[in-house]
């Protein structure tokens, strides 16, 4: 099977300095997705967590300290490495972008040597997963995806109660009205007031004000409420580990690999313990659903196995 390929997500409000930058990298390898303007990045992540951001620091509408400091704060995208790109090379400005948690820092106007060697030094702080370590926390890793659906599952059914609604037709009615209004939708659960939620993304966020608990629901086709992506199921375990819950070895080697959730649900899939999301039952919306790939959910075979752990 061929190596995927790496990927960068890189930001600026110049389109010609995105256009060198993609030049440069592709000639290295990497799979380049360009964006002009800070709040372009958060859509962008819901679809695919890059092994690298590359991000102007002054931009109009949001610059791009302030996406690395929302980056840091969620457990979904806290361990993207970052280089900030700028023309601004003064010891405060380069203070300030390390102190919101860029790993490197390159200034305008730049060479090819300097962009790659950049990346390449914040890619070696945080190497890639060895195989056989993947095999070797596989097992783990497969008990949170099936904890993190289990959970998601619950909650929405419990949320789409409340409502009179089916889980499926509750996630569908948040998903769309969300898209639509392009606000999230919140919504408390009445019985236990310390469960809230919120559309967000393409998935549900699930909170609890209490205890800390969150359990993110990446919504899959037919309005699934079992499913999970790589990101969501690295935000459970880094949220159960940081509770003393669960996970706390797991999560330590996620936060020590810069790909290592993509290759432990690349590990997964290949054994056959998780498949592909598809649609059940009779309500399904194919405009939606096509939005809503790269879902997973636990499969018999996977069920098989967690029973032996």
């Amino acid at each position: 099977m061929a190596e995927a390929k790496k990927t960068a997500l890189v930001v600026d409000d110049e389109p010609d300095i995105i256009g060198i930058v993609k030049t440069i990298l592709e000639g290295e390898g990497f799979e380049v997705t360009g964006a002009n303007d800070g709040l372009e990045v958060f859509p962008l992540l819901e679809k695919q967590i890059p092994d690298v951001l590359i991000i102007d620091r002054m931009m109009p509408g949001m610059n791009g300290l302030e996406v690395v400091r929302r980056l840091k704060a969620s457990a979904k995208t806290s361990a993207i490495p970052v280089v900030m790109l700028t023309s601004m090379g003064k010891f405060d400005d380069v203070s300030e972008g390390y102190t919101q948690g860029a790993d490197g820092y390159i200034t305008k106007p730049f060479t090819k040597s300097q962009i790659v060697n950049g990346v390449k030094l914040v890619l070696a702080s945080r190497p890639e997963l060895k195989a056989a370590d993947a095999q070797l926390h596989a097992a783990a890793f497969l008990r949170a995806c099936a904890k993190l659906s289990a959970r998601t599952a619950e909650l929405a059914a419990r949320f789409a109660a409340q409502e009179g609604l089916s889980p499926g037709a509750w996630a569908y009615r948040g998903l769309e009205t969300r898209l639509t209004t392009d606000q999230e939708q919140k919504d408390v659960l009445k019985i236990t007031p310390e469960w809230r939620c919120r559309f967000h993304g393409w998935g549900v966020d699930f909170h609890n004000s209490k205890t800390g608990e969150q359990a993110d629901l990446a919504i899959g086709p037919g309005g699934r409420c079992d499913s999970f992506d790589e990101g969501r199921v690295q935000a459970f375990v880094q949220n159960q580990a940081r509770r003393k819950a669960d996970f706390v070895d797991l999560d330590a080697v996620i936060e020590n690999h810069s790909d290592a959730a993509r290759l432990l649900i690349d590990y997964l899939s290949r054994q056959g313990w998780i498949e592909p999301a598809t649609a059940q039952g009779e309500v399904t919306k194919k405009e939606l659903d096509a939005q809503l790939g790269d879902r997973w959910v636990v499969s018999q075979k996977g069920r098989k196995m967690l029973q032996q752990i």
